[in-house]
């Protein structure tokens, strides 16, 4: 098993801890309603991006390996730019909730042995290739968490970095592990369903809550 993310959330951590400015966390009440595409700035949360622990979320990630229990799985395709869709599964490993954000441990997959091409614009924005479109969603409020997003200091002014894993090119059967980092789930949140675009909605997940 091959784990790439690390490294880029770690250089997106560094950076959005100089004091980028743009950075928004997303979430909406509904999917489906017209607030799902705007996301309220960093100043009304009640975390920033200098605060994000990710360096420690990571080791603690790179610690446990291929050790995380499976806690749900979902079926789906992957649409790459002129192929035909790609049959893969997802696992959520972890949902870790803290007072300052929430990690998202998850591990996409082929459903087959074979390696398969997964080069999609599909969980992100085009021309990205993040996975910022997964969402952690409150079953009873129905608000929608997403991936922290933020401008880099050298670019165009839009939220092209994302403190959340690159869509790898390629997966095998034994997959990959990803990660993201979303907002703070309020203390309440007991379980949480997980989406991905292309996938079926992953229902039941129970969040786990840092000590302290």
């Amino acid at each position: 098993m091959s784990v790439r993310g690390p490294a880029i959330l770690v250089a997106a951590a560094a950076v959005a801890a100089a004091a980028l400015l743009g950075l928004s966390a997303c979430t909406a009440p509904d999917d489906h309603s017209p607030a799902s595409s705007r996301a309220p700035s960093a100043a009304s949360s009640s975390t920033g991006a200098s605060q994000l622990p990710v360096k420690d979320a990571i080791k603690k990630i790179m610690a446990k390996g291929s050790a995380f229990p499976v806690l749900g799985t979902s079926d789906g395709t992957l649409n790459g730019p002129g192929e035909q869709p790609v049959k893969l599964v997802t696992e959520v490993l972890q949902v870790r909730a803290s007072q300052e954000q929430t990690l998202v441990v998850w591990r996409l997959k082929s459903a087959t042995d074979q390696t398969v091409l997964t080069t999609s614009f599909q969980l992100a924005h085009p021309p990205l290739t993040d996975t910022r479109l997964l969402g952690i969603v409150d079953p009873k409020t129905k608000t929608t968490y997403r991936p922290y997003t933020y401008v880099p200091i050298v670019g165009n002014g839009e939220d092209s970095s994302c403190l959340c894993s690159k869509l790898p090119e390629q997966i095998d059967g034994s997959g990959e592990i990803l990660y993201a980092v979303v907002p703070p789930l309020p203390k309440a949140v007991k379980s949480v369903d997980v989406t991905l675009p292309g996938f079926e909605t992953i229902s039941g997940i129970r969040v786990e809550r840092s000590k302290g």
